[in-house]
């Protein structure tokens, strides 16, 4: 009896989290990521984190190189979603895919390409790969993502 009623518990536990959880949608091909984040975003640029905030989930970041919908030198306050991603948790260079709303505010793409370049990782990683290996792909994937906004 109870083994059953730490089982209910367990997966009435589950079902709770379920109701907070995102629903990322698969991608097989990062490229073809990249090109939905290019569609959906309002605004495409590296910038520099100047400061960020966990408790509120906000930070404030420069504009460096603007791919789309933005000029460069301009700063945003910006929020994320803690349970869908990306979290804005380090300083220095990032890529942005976002939109601003009725404030002003960058919002960063739930479950979108927003990275580091420090920590590049991104959703479609090969994580069967070492830890250095996994970095280097992501690495890679980061500067060719690059040149071909560029080249956009």
């Amino acid at each position: 009896m109870k083994n059953k009623t730490y089982i209910l518990t367990f997966l009435a536990f589950l079902a709770w989290l379920g109701l907070f959880a995102c629903s990322c949608p698969v991608y097989k091909n990062l490229e073809i990521f990249q090109l939905g984040e290019f569609e959906q975003s309002e605004c495409i640029f590296i910038g520099e984190v100047l400061e960020f905030n966990p408790e509120k989930k906000s930070y404030r970041i420069k504009v460096m190189e603007s791919f789309k919908g933005t000029g460069n030198e301009l700063i945003f306050d910006g929020t994320y979603d803690q349970q869908c991603g990306p979290i804005i948790n380090g300083l220095g260079k990032w890529i942005f895919y976002g939109h601003t709303d009725s404030n002003g505010v960058l919002k960063v793409n739930e479950c979108g390409l927003t990275r580091s370049f420090e920590n590049p990782v991104h959703g479609l990683t090969d994580f069967e790969k070492s830890d250095s290996e996994i970095k280097k792909q992501a690495q890679a994937d980061l500067e060719l993502e690059i040149k071909k906004l560029r080249g956009k």
